[in-house]
């Protein structure tokens, strides 16, 4: 079962509830007002209670002034037990008609309306009398505190609709047809304007309808989905067109959860931790360089490819990472008849107005109610289709500013009103979400675009790694999005991280070389990646020569596969005496063993 969290609109109750209850005890105090007390005898409360044929009430003793408190206080008790057990049963997806839901309201209605009747008996032992005079002084409290407040709430609505309704007062009301509004002048012309710009849109991509499994309506290859004419009339029910999006919002009621609670760890803590829980609990053993890559990788790109031989645990690490920090992950194996984002992302169906919606996007959609939620989606054997083509839309967006990443999913016709967080029909890769693509190399797979690897961090498993004994804490633990990104930039921040002038200089002797005798560049998006890597690597217990290895190896290195000129070999043979001269010869162990590689299939 999950726990149940508070939403601003169940704030806004509670609000509403204290307001409520405020007036309560004044309306209490008012109606037994008399000529000593500080409420004047008389006045607008105690009038509508005596209209009611309610006799006056006097109240003796501070215990009973103190009771009638309580039982204010408890009106806000009841309404936030009710939306407590209201949310749990959103949370969980229990129906509504779950006996036990209706046994846990009543009990809360029971409990609550006893504590105020038995605290009222305490305290009131002494005098019964005023105890019955009590429960009758509350009574009619209630009624005309629930009187006044329907009047007000009555006003208040009667002002807002004339607000609202004064500054749109050319414009129809949408709740009727619009049939009904035929000479509207300049609004009617709008909206066969908007209708006409719609069709135009409909008739273009009619063209590009693209047959895919049950798509037989969906958007083509580049573009987004395309509606029938009058599309606008007949998608009136985002309920029936988007009814999975649509039941995210009813279970966070159209509201963000703003912060989860995360344990305080530091980077180097947390990937000790993490190989120890992997090796103690998961059975699973990896090398802590590989772990710190992995780490560090987040901080650089939303895109990690973990590539090489099957059964050396590149799905495994992703799972658990999730496991480890309580994170969600939604697992996604990739088809070999993948061709573009509706294979991820889904499509519209013309035939049945409604929208294919895949987990794909209902996680990722939820996603955003959860900003503070790590989430890791994983693409299980990526290259089993081509990357470039049913991942292009992402490849490129995630390049922008974060407050960019939207991708269109549909064009919406005019006046249909779409799930909360899907705006003008762009779904929004909130920052909290992470992709991880696990990668096999053999003969059904297609090989990865340097373009995809240049957005990714590229992490190699080569090798099955050896069982160890492990030492220090295993236990997994909570850690937020809000708190893993205070760590990248805590790691940042700190200058002993940082590459120095001097770094930079013995790398580019090395980038230098390769760029001269290969071609192969060593662009300003690596140097962005180097930049934030680097530093996450370090604060996690590294050093900067194995960063760089790695980043040399798996950026720079891996663009000489299938390079069989004849100056190859001898330019690899000098690079790997370059490497020696500028940084010995026990770095760059990755490098080296990548261009060995290379060396043999010359």
């Amino acid at each position: 079962m999950k726990r149940p969290y508070i939403t601003r609109k169940n704030l806004i109750a509670l609000g509403i509830a204290g307001i409520y209850a405020f007036l309560f005890i004044f309306v209490a105090l008012s109606i037994t007002a008399t000529k000593d007390t500080a409420i004047a005898e008389g006045n607008l409360f105690q009038t509508i209670a005596l209209s009611f044929g309610f006799g006056p009430i006097e109240l003796t003793g501070v215990t009973s002034h103190v009771a009638l408190v309580i039982a204010g206080l408890y009106i806000v008790v009841l309404v936030f037990a009710l939306i407590y057990v209201r949310r749990f049963q959103v949370i969980n997806h229990i129906k509504w008609r779950s006996w036990k839901i209706w046994v846990a309201y009543i009990a809360t209605l029971v409990l609550s309306v006893g504590l105020t009747v038995g605290l009222t008996f305490l305290l009131n032992l002494n005098n019964l009398d005023q105890v019955f005079l009590m429960f009758k002084l509350y009574a009619e409290a209630l009624l005309v505190t629930t009187i006044i407040s329907v009047a007000l709430s009555a006003v208040i609505m009667s002002i807002c609709l004339l607000v609202v309704n004064f500054k749109k007062v050319n414009q129809p009301y949408v709740f009727f047809d619009e049939s009904k509004f035929d000479d509207l002048g300049e609004d009617k012309e709008l909206e066969e304007e908007d209708a006409s710009v719609l069709s135009s849109f409909d008739n273009e991509d009619d063209a590009n309808l693209n047959i895919n499994g049950a798509n037989l309506g969906g958007a083509g290859a580049g573009g987004g989905n395309s509606l029938v004419d009058g599309g606008a009339r007949e998608l009136d029910d985002r309920e029936k067109v988007f009814p999975g999006l649509s039941k995210i919002d009813v279970t966070y009621d159209g509201y963000s959860v703003e912060s989860i609670p995360s344990d305080e760890i530091n980077l180097s803590q947390l990937v000790e931790r993490f190989r120890n829980y992997l090796a103690k609990e998961e059975k699973l053993y990896y090398d802590i360089d590989t772990l710190r890559i992995f780490i560090a990788g987040l901080n650089a790109t939303r895109l990690s490819i973990l590539e090489g031989l099957s059964g050396t645990g590149k799905s495994s690490l992703p799972r658990y990472f999730a496991k480890f920090v309580n994170a969600e992950v939604t697992f996604l194996p990739v088809q070999v008849t993948w061709r573009d984002k509706t294979s991820i992302l889904g499509y519209f169906n013309d035939f049945s107005k409604t929208y294919n919606e895949t987990d794909f996007l209902l996680r990722l959609y939820e996603a955003s109610y959860n900003p503070d939620r790590i989430h890791v989606f994983v693409l299980d054997e990526m290259n089993i289709s081509r990357v470039e083509y049913y991942f292009a839309d992402f490849l490129s967006v995630l390049e922008y500013p974060s407050d960019q990443w939207k991708i269109r999913i549909m064009q919406l016709p005019f006046g249909f009103v779409p799930p909360a967080k899907l705006e003008d029909g762009n779904v929004t890769i909130p920052e909290n979400s992470y992709f991880v693509g696990t990668a096999n190399k053999d003969d059904s797979t297609f090989s990865i675009a340097d373009k995809v690897y240049d957005r990714s961090t590229v992490i190699a498993f080569d090798n099955k790694n050896e069982p160890f004994e492990t030492e220090g804490i295993a236990t997994p633990i909570t850690l937020s999005y809000s708190k893993l990104k205070a760590l990248f930039e805590d790691a940042l921040k700190n200058e002993d991280n940082l590459l120095t002038s001097q770094d930079w200089d013995k790398l580019f002797k090395i980038t230098n070389y390769i760029y001269d005798q290969f071609e192969v560049a060593f662009g300003n998006r690596v140097m962005n990646q180097i930049e934030k890597i680097v530093p996450v690597f370090v604060a996690s217990g590294g050093k900067k020569e194995d960063a760089l290895d790695f980043i040399l190896a798996r950026k720079i290195l891996i663009k000489l596969e299938g390079r069989f000129e004849e100056y190859v070999k001898p330019a690899l043979r000098t690079l790997l005496e370059l490497l020696d001269s500028v940084y010995g010869a026990k770095e760059f162990n990755l490098s080296r063993k990548q261009i060995n590689s290379l060396i043999r299939k010359l």
